[in-house]
């Protein structure tokens, strides 16, 4: 008997399971990517110094299998929520990355918001690189740089870019910093190792403040050529 039947069917179902765990790989990364954007919207959605308790419990019962932790004392909520692309990771396709979000509530107002995207790919010892949206009803007196509303506290050189805004930024100000590209939480490989790939609109704000500054990228971010 010839053994060639058998070797067919084995390859066969070889490239069956093959073609079925990359279906249900790709099937979890539409998901979680879904399910990161479907939280971002809803946190930009939120407006520092206006919106309410009641509306960040609306946010947080949309999202609840998401919400990571809440923590509440006196007059002050916190809302924690993760999307991580564990499977992903699992299998060796992507490195570690997950999207995070906080809402801060003080007197039934909401005081800050907090939006990030974080990939491990080990371009920095200290720090993954990353996407990371602030805003507050008054500007921190730490961050602040200047007199905007919305700034880059960023050094340069980081594989991250922080964006910091309080309640009298702009609309379009806001629509920038929160265009966050959540590429990177399932994006298979290597890659996403400059702050441009999280933050798209915002780098190109921060670099033209640097240049009003009389700075520039110089040495650092060699492969910016691709940040369009």
């Amino acid at each position: 008997m010839k053994p060639f039947p058998y070797l067919r069917k084995a390859l066969a179902v070889v490239l069956a399971l093959i073609v079925s765990v990359t279906g249900v790989l790709t099937a979890y990364a539409i998901v979680i990517k879904a399910e990161a954007r479907s939280i971002l919207v809803d946190i930009s959605s939120l407006k520092v110094g206006m919106s309410s308790q009641l509306e960040v419990e609306h946010f947080a019962q949309r999202h609840k299998p998401h919400l990571g932790k809440k923590e509440c004392k006196a007059d002050q909520c916190w809302y924690f929520f993760e999307v991580r692309n564990s499977w992903l990771w699992w299998v060796g396709i992507e490195p570690g990355a997950r999207f995070q979000a906080w809402v801060t509530v003080e007197n039934g107002k909401v005081e800050g918001l907090h939006a990030e995207l974080q990939r491990e790919t080990r371009v920095f010892p200290t720090y993954p690189s990353a996407g990371i949206v602030e805003e507050y009803v008054k500007y921190p007196e730490y961050f602040r740089s200047g007199d905007t509303h919305y700034e880059f506290p960023t050094p340069v050189g980081k594989p991250y870019l922080l964006v910091v805004l309080d309640s009298q930024a702009t609309p379009e100000q806001r629509h920038r910093a929160y265009a966050l590209s959540l590429t990177c939480l399932v994006k298979p490989g290597g890659g996403c190792d400059l702050p441009c790939d999280y933050l798209p609109l915002a780098w190109k704000d921060w670099e033209a403040h640097l240049k009003s500054e009389g700075w520039e990228f110089g040495e650092y971010y060699p492969s910016r050529a691709r940040c369009k």
